[in-house]
């Protein structure tokens, strides 16, 4: 049987469309099943309705509820994909970026990004995800 025909997919939160897009098309491509959302509600709704091994989302979303606002909800609503949160950002070195890892503890990468690396902390966080998606 193939294990990744039995795995979750990623979450990939990006409100720039041609970004998200290419990200779950790359993602596809490198064997990471992914589902996107284009904006923080959207993600929050796909996140209340269903199971992911991850999320790999971006720090800034237009509109209330951005990327830290997600992680939050996950930490209340899904403590156990919250170690599997991937930060996307334009500036590591922000001061609002470097608030955010320092509360969060999560991962971060910055764009522009290697796809291969993408794939290796997607692979990293995710490692063992298919024993708790029935928590």
């Amino acid at each position: 049987m193939d294990p990744m025909s039995e795995r979750l997919p990623v979450l990939v939160v990006e409100d720039e469309e041609l970004l998200l897009a290419f990200l779950k098309t790359a993602l596809e491509r490198g064997g990471v099943k992914s589902i996107g959302a284009a904006s923080g509600e959207a993600a929050i709704k796909l996140l209340e309705a269903q199971q992911f091994a991850g999320v790999v989302c971006d720090l800034k979303l237009p509109g209330a509820i951005g990327g830290a606002e997600i992680f939050d909800w996950v930490q209340q609503n899904r403590p156990g994909l919250a170690p599997r949160f991937l930060f996307i950002t334009g500036n590591v070195s922000d001061p609002y970026a470097l608030e955010v890892r320092a509360r969060t503890g999560a991962l971060f990468i910055e764009k522009p990004f290697r796809i291969a690396l993408l794939i290796e902390l997607i692979n990293t966080i995710t490692a063992g995800s298919e024993q708790l998606h029935a928590g």
